[in-house]
């Protein structure tokens, strides 16, 4: 019979007690490297180089497809969009996680013929995102100075940020008053210096005119970005809820749910008609 020492039998529990002392130092350095990281830099200056790099990537103005769900009323309508040159097609293929029937079908085909026919609604649509963008490009200009931004942990892979209104700042706009009045945190990718998610709800009531041009009286917006290139990141969910009496940006209601998926770029001289093809053969 062999003979076993103390010393090797107590091999096994040495070998396990180096594999945990590694395992927690390697946690350590990782949770330490992530803190040495995220305070790097001022959580201002970091929501600077964020919003900066999010409006370099708005200026490429990539045409997309996109499936899309989002909520009417007490339904579900699930759609398959396409971006053109005159403004974004869509295509209703579910409600309610139900596939359209032939009438259902051919209903939509008729729509989209219409549209095809007479794209007059579709253009006036197109104009008044490109407003709403233009909009939501001075109020991303605005963030690093409408808010005071603080480090608050890390989630995951992303870093958290709160933020509350600057109280050294006065708003001369309608939408920089509503900004002002959000507070809430955003999950920003500190690797790739994007925005992840920015969650805000309304911390006071704003009236505007002494309420007789419209009031918001409580509100929240929760949206999340995605990565879907190799610089490019797209709006995976919106979701608003407003209780109030003006509509800042005319695409956007006050109650809104959507969540969007499988973005794939198409070509920027896409025409309604290359789109429409598009929705049915895809």
């Amino acid at each position: 019979m062999p003979v076993i020492s103390a010393s090797s039998s107590r091999a096994p529990d040495r070998v396990i007690k180096f594999l945990w002392a590694f395992v927690v130092c390697t946690l350590l350095h990782f949770v330490c490297s992530r803190g040495q990281a995220q305070n790097s830099v001022p959580a201002a200056e970091l929501v600077a180089r964020v919003v900066k790099n999010e409006l370099e990537d708005r200026a490429h103005q990539y045409k997309w497809m996109y499936r899309m769900e989002k909520w009417d009323g007490s339904q579900t309508l699930t759609e398959k969009v396409v971006e053109t040159k005159s403004g974004p097609l869509f295509r209703l293929v579910a409600i309610d996680g139900r596939p359209l029937n032939a009438e259902e079908r051919q209903r939509e085909d008729a729509r989209i013929n219409h549209i095809l026919r007479d794209p007059g609604p579709l253009l006036k649509l197109q104009r008044e995102r490109e407003e709403d963008e233009l909009k939501l490009e001075k109020l991303l200009r605005l963030m690093p100075v409408v808010f005071v931004s603080d480090y608050d942990g890390v989630d995951g892979d992303l870093v958290r940020v709160k933020f509350r209104p600057n109280p050294g700042y006065s708003p001369t706009t309608y939408e920089a008053r509503v900004v002002h009045s959000l507070s809430g945190a955003m999950l920003i990718n500190v690797r790739k210096e994007r925005l992840a998610k920015l969650s805000g709800q309304l911390i006071e009531r704003v009236q505007f005119g002494y309420g007789l041009l419209g009031r918001l009286e409580s509100g929240r917006i929760d949206i999340a970005r995605v990565e879907v290139g190799s610089v490019q990141w797209k709006t995976a969910l919106i979701d608003i809820q407003v209780a109030g009496h003006l509509l800042l940006f005319k695409t956007l209601s006050k109650k809104q749910h959507e969540v969007r998926s499988d973005f794939r770029t198409v070509p920027d001289s896409l025409t309604l008609a290359e789109a429409s093809e598009l929705l049915r053969s895809d």
